[in-house]
C-alpha cells in the first residue's frame, strides 16, 4: 500500500541535503548561498506544516500525534512484541517529526534576526538591537546542535528498526510498504507544490530577491 505521497518524500530528502548544505556554507562563509538555501528550506518547511493540516492522511499531524500516553503504550508494546511497520509514523516517531519541525522553525526564525559580526545579517536584524541580534545568533548556533542531536537519535532509531527487520528507508523512496490494512487516503502532491510555489514567490519578493540576484 502507498503510505507516503511524493511531496512528503521529496521534502524529507530535500531537508537532509539542504541542512547539510546550510552547515557547509555557514562554515565556509558563503553567506549569500547560505541565505538562499535558508529561504528554500523555509518555503519547504512552511509547505510541510500546511500539508500537515490539509495533506494526505499520513502527512497530517492529527494522524501521527497522539497523547503522551500513546507514546508510552507504543514503547511498552514494541519492547514486548517487537518492532513492526506502521501505516505512517508511529506515536514515538510522530513526536520526533514534530520536534524536528519546531527546531527547524526556530532555526529559520532566529536566522532572520542573526548577524555574523562582519558583513552579513538576517533580513530582519534591523528590527532589533545589536545585543538582541547577538543573542538570537547564539540561539541560532546552539539550536543547530540540537537539530544534529535529534537527527542522530532519528538515525539510530532507523538503524534499530532495520536490525529488527523493518526497513523504514525504502518506503521513504518508494512511498509503499507491504501491509494488509486499509490504505490511507492520499492527496495529490500537485496541491502541495502549488502551495510551495506561492510561498517561494512570496519569500523571493520579500527577502530573497537581493541575495539571489547577487548569486546570478
Amino acid at each position: 500500500m502507498k503510505i507516503w505521497d511524493s511531496f512528503v518524500r521529496i521534502y524529507h530528502w530535500s531537508q537532509v541535503v539542504v541542512l547539510g548544505s546550510l552547515w557547509y556554507t555557514a562554515e565556509e562563509g558563503l553567506m549569500e548561498l547560505h541565505f538562499t538555501l535558508a529561504y528554500l528550506l523555509m518555503a519547504l518547511l512552511l509547505t510541510r506544516i500546511l500539508w500537515g493540516f490539509i495533506g494526505s492522511d499520513t502527512a497530517r499531524f492529527s494522524h501521527f500525534l497522539g497523547s503522551p500516553q500513546s507514546v508510552i503504550n507504543y514503547l511498552k508494546t514494541s519492547h514486548t512484541n517487537g518492532l513492526h511497520h506502521s501505516k505512517g509514523h508511529n506515536p514515538a516517531g510522530g513526536y520526533m517529526v514534530l520536534a524536528l519541525l519546531l527546531l527547524l522553525l526556530v532555526q529559520l526564525v532566529t536566522g532572520l534576526f542573526s548577524n555574523d559580526d562582519i558583513l552579513s545579517e538576517g533580513p530582519l536584524a534591523y528590527l532589533v538591537s545589536y545585543d538582541k541580534s547577538g543573542f538570537l545568533t547564539r540561539i541560532h548556533h546552539l539550536n543547530f546542535d540540537l537539530i544534529l542531536g535529534f537527527t542522530a537519535v532519528h538515525v539510530i532509531a532507523v538503524i534499530l528498526y532495520r536490525l529488527k527487520g523493518v526497513n523504514l528507508i525504502l518506503p521513504m523512496f518508494t512511498g509503499k510498504v507491504d501491509l494488509d490494512e486499509t490504505e490511507p487516503k492520499m492527496k495529490h502532491p500537485f496541491k502541495a507544490w502549488i502551495i510551495f510555489a506561492v510561498i517561494s514567490v512570496f519569500i523571493y519578493f520579500i527577502w530573497a530577491d537581493e541575495v539571489i540576484s547577487y548569486l546570478f
